[in-house]
């Protein structure tokens, strides 16, 4: 039990050293030497009706970087939130069609054992809870994250004067742009945890038919 508890919090320090590490990587169209960023920053201080000084420059930068670091989180939440429904049974499955079945079906994505099985010895007895442990604790560094940069971000809109909804849409607007890509790949993974889920749930389903060994079969 000590050694579990000794990886459990290893793991767990880990996760959150790997968390920050990504949520620092500031991307290169948030830099200072980016003409895309200036320019946008020149544009959103003249509709404050504030000079463009270094001061000025430095804290809209501070806080589109803070903006980013939200949005980036919210992000990677909703697709490891796709995750834990999906590992407890409660994933939603959307189809046109109406399903004439409903299973509770506890499916863990493969992305999930693939990470886990570099670290822990998971086999099938103890999967269900090593996978619930590790997906709720990284769910719970992103939200601790997410408020402390939206508690932050607050903080610094608030001292800048002028800032309005306007403002903070120029500065989503930008960073969408740019993010479009990395929004898009977790889109797909998120969709995968569904495919997969939808997949698990019609064998499942299947099966509660009692299929003779012949249907087995056919149907692999």
């Amino acid at each position: 039990m000590s050694q579990l508890s000794t990886h459990t919090v290893n793991e767990k320090l880990t996760m959150m050293k790997n968390i920050q590490d990504e949520i620092n990587k500031i991307p290169d169209y948030l830099t200072k030497r980016n003409k895309s960023f200036k320019q946008m920053r020149y544009q959103v201080l003249s509709t404050m009706e504030l000079p463009t000084t270094n001061n000025n420059m430095e804290e809209l930068r501070k806080i589109t970087i803070l903006k980013y670091k939200i949005m980036f989180i919210q992000t990677y939440h909703a697709l490891w939130t796709a995750y834990l429904k999906s590992g407890i049974g409660q994933l939603i499955i959307e189809s046109k069609e109406q399903l004439n079945y409903s299973i509770n079906l506890s499916v863990w994505p493969k992305d999930i054992k693939i990470i886990i099985r570099k670290s822990t010895n998971m086999n099938n007895t103890n999967e269900n809870e090593i996978c619930m442990n590790f997906v709720s604790n990284y769910i719970y560094e992103l939200d601790h994250q997410l408020k402390k940069y939206e508690a932050e971000l607050n903080k610094r809109k608030n001292n800048l004067y002028g800032y309005t909804l306007t403002i903070k849409q120029m500065l989503e607007t930008y960073i969408q742009h740019n993010l479009s890509s990395l929004r898009i790949e977790m889109a797909h993974k998120t969709e995968l945890v569904y495919y997969d889920y939808h997949i698990q749930t019609l064998k499942l389903a299947y099966y509660h038919q009692n299929p003779n060994e012949y249907q087995v079969c056919v149907y692999k």
